[in-house]
This record gives structure tokens, C-alpha cells and sequence, in this order.
């Protein structure tokens, strides 16, 4: 192998690793904000859930609050 064919190689392998390292960074990042979105997710349903279960409480107590104030009145 003469020098030019050394340095080609070399400049490739160089160029390689500068496209790739971004690339690699990228993947890691759009991984973590999948899972971190998935997981937001998650606690949005269960937050729904807590939230018609609150509601459900409320309206419950407002027909309570009526009958009452009916009896009293």
C-alpha cells in the first residue's frame, strides 16, 4: 500500500466517525423522549382515571347537598 491509499483510508474511516457519532447521539435522544413520552402517557390515563373518579364524587355530593337542603325546607 502506497501513502495515498493509506491517507484515503484514514480520511473514510474519519469522515465515518464524524457522521456517525451525531447520528448515535441522535438515536440515543429520540429513544429517551419516547420513553419519557410513553410514561407521560401513563400517568396522564391514570390522572383521567383519578379525575372521573373525582367527579363522580362531586356529583354525588351535590345530590346529597340537595336532598338536604329539600328535607330541611
Amino acid at each position: 500500500m502506497d501513502n495515498n491509499t493509506i491517507m484515503i483510508l484514514l480520511g473514510f474511516v474519519v469522515t465515518i466517525i464524524a457522521i456517525m457519532t451525531p447520528i448515535i447521539k441522535l438515536n440515543s435522544s429520540i429513544t429517551k423522549l419516547n420513553v419519557t413520552i410513553d410514561n407521560m402517557n401513563c400517568n396522564m390515563s391514570k390522572n383521567e382515571t383519578k379525575v372521573q373518579k373525582h367527579d363522580e364524587r362531586l356529583d354525588n355530593h351535590e345530590i346529597r347537598i340537595d336532598r338536604l337542603e329539600h328535607k330541611k325546607g
